[in-house]
């Protein structure tokens, strides 16, 4: 399968990590001047305070900051989950598409969070997208789990 028999789960968690930080990279992209570096915290109250910004500029960096929070709160589920396939020897092959498929989920639901969703219709696959990507980290447990039974 030409190098999917060689493990990079590992290697998926810094990428999830440098994934999530791409919608915070966005807001900031058009919105830096109302970061207080001082007081972070601030920026997304001045951002609704902000005049010279439209209403979609404003709802695309609010999500890009959700998008981002998001990222944060499910990165250490994921991370764990990669820690027990590799603890449990689960297959290579299995363990990698998985990986690649929850960075996959996690690029979808940004793009689709911070920029289709100006349209509110798109608000759904967004959430399936979420809950595909915790599926992923569920069945990355369920196989680690049956790893760890059969040994």
């Amino acid at each position: 399968m030409g190098g999917f028999d060689q493990n990079f789960t590992f290697f998926t968690v810094p990428a999830a990590f440098v994934l999530l930080f791409l919608p915070k990279l966005y807001s900031f992209s058009l919105g830096l001047k109302y970061l207080d570096p001082a007081d972070p915290r601030r920026y997304q109250p001045a951002i609704l305070k902000a005049d010279d910004l439209d209403d979609r500029t404003k709802a695309r960096i609010l999500r890009a900051e959700a998008a981002f929070a998001n990222g944060l709160e499910t990165l250490a589920f994921y991370a764990a989950a990669v820690a027990a396939v590799n603890m449990q020897g689960v297959d290579p092959v299995a363990a990698n598409i998985l990986s690649l498929l929850y960075l996959a989920s996690r690029v979808v639901y940004n793009l689709v969070y911070v920029v289709l969703q100006d349209n509110p219709r798109w608000a759904l696959v967004r959430s399936m997208t979420w809950f595909c990507g915790i599926g992923i980290i569920f069945a990355m447990f369920f196989l680690a789990g049956t790893a760890a039974r059969y040994k």
